[in-house]
């Protein structure tokens, strides 16, 4: 059976040009039966927001600021969201806005069990990255659509730029660097006897990393996005799709022997020793053979030992 879910948007922390992108992202998951936006639309800044809500049959719900600072709106997404949970009548909630404040109300919404999948900018805070489910980074998920926008601007113009109610610079998101993911794929397919289903790699990544997505870093599916790396290839065995360890080009008896010929002239500190199979083998990486550690692949070498000299210093030599 679909699953439901209810989108909540808060709609003086978000930009109005996702709208249908939003409402398309979620549909993926299942089908949508609360749409609701909250502001204060009266205002001349939201009016855009009440013209789009008509398009897509989103409940505006109205909400006056009663004093300057205080943004009632949000008082209303957290009350609105507690009734939907009680009511128990959705699987899922999608929360969208930038702002750290939300991060109790996700993360009391996971403690009932509820997927809840987050939906900001770049920017967001990164509290409410981590109480997600997944987080959903609009700039980079719809780069295309923001570049059709930038082309239909005249000559000169800039896009503006998208405003976060929630701007203290500590708690400003990035997403995950991809030499973090990389060693996380390595760490997966290490446990899985060198191999791991291509889904299941995806769906411990989005449990590891709640921002991540591989359209984050340009890619359309997980399998282009895994095949950029060169540390792995993509198999196919009857209907399951597997992640392994690319086959080397280096032969690792090769790389053993000219290790050897090194240290028969001289003991060598596992830094330098590093440089000059780097130097001969471009390319090399000890974790094609199955080593986290350059110094692993070394102290494996039959007849070559390492030890520490009285700096601390890794030492590579030949066996007497």
């Amino acid at each position: 059976m679909e699953k439901k879910y209810a989108l909540l948007i808060d709609a003086e922390n978000a930009d109005i040009k996702y709208l249908s992108n939003i409402l398309n992202e979620l549909k993926t998951y299942g089908n949508v039966t609360y749409k609701r936006m909250y502001g204060d639309f009266t205002s001349s800044a939201m009016k855009e927001w009440n013209r789009r809500a008509l398009e897509y049959a989103i409940v505006p719900i109205q909400q006056p600021h009663y004093t300057k600072y205080k943004n009632a709106a949000d008082i209303m997404l957290v009350i609105d969201a507690m009734d939907i949970l009680y009511n128990r009548s959705v699987d899922g909630f999608c929360i969208v806005s930038n702002d750290s404040d939300y991060t109790r109300l996700v993360n009391r919404l996971c403690e009932a069990g509820y997927e809840v999948i987050g939906m900001g900018s770049s920017d967001a805070s990164k509290t409410l990255k981590a109480a997600c489910t997944e987080f959903k980074n609009l700039e980079k998920i719809f780069s295309d659509d923001l570049d059709a926008v930038v082309t239909k601007q005249a000559p000169g113009k800039k896009g503006k730029k998208a405003v976060s109610a929630y701007d203290e610079d500590d708690d400003k998101g990035t997403i995950t660097p991809i030499e973090e993911i990389r060693q996380a794929i390595l760490d997966l397919i290490g446990k899985e006897d060198d191999r791991a289903g291509l889904g299941g790699i995806k769906s411990t990544l989005q449990r590891q990393y709640t921002d991540f997505d591989e359209r984050n870093y340009g890619f359309t599916s997980i399998r282009k996005f895994i095949e950029s790396m060169k540390d792995f290839q993509v198999v196919q065995e009857e209907s399951t799709v597997y992640v392994k360890m690319k086959t080397p080009d280096i032969e690792e008896l090769e790389v053993n022997q000219f290790i050897r010929s090194l240290l028969f002239q001289k003991p060598y500190e596992m830094g330098d020793l590093s440089n000059k199979v780097h130097e001969k083998f471009e390319g090399f990486n000890p974790k094609h053979y199955g080593y986290n550690q350059f110094g692993k692949f070394v102290s494996n070498i039959d007849g070559v030992s390492v030890y520490r000299d009285d700096n601390n210093n890794a030492i590579a030599t030949l066996e007497d």
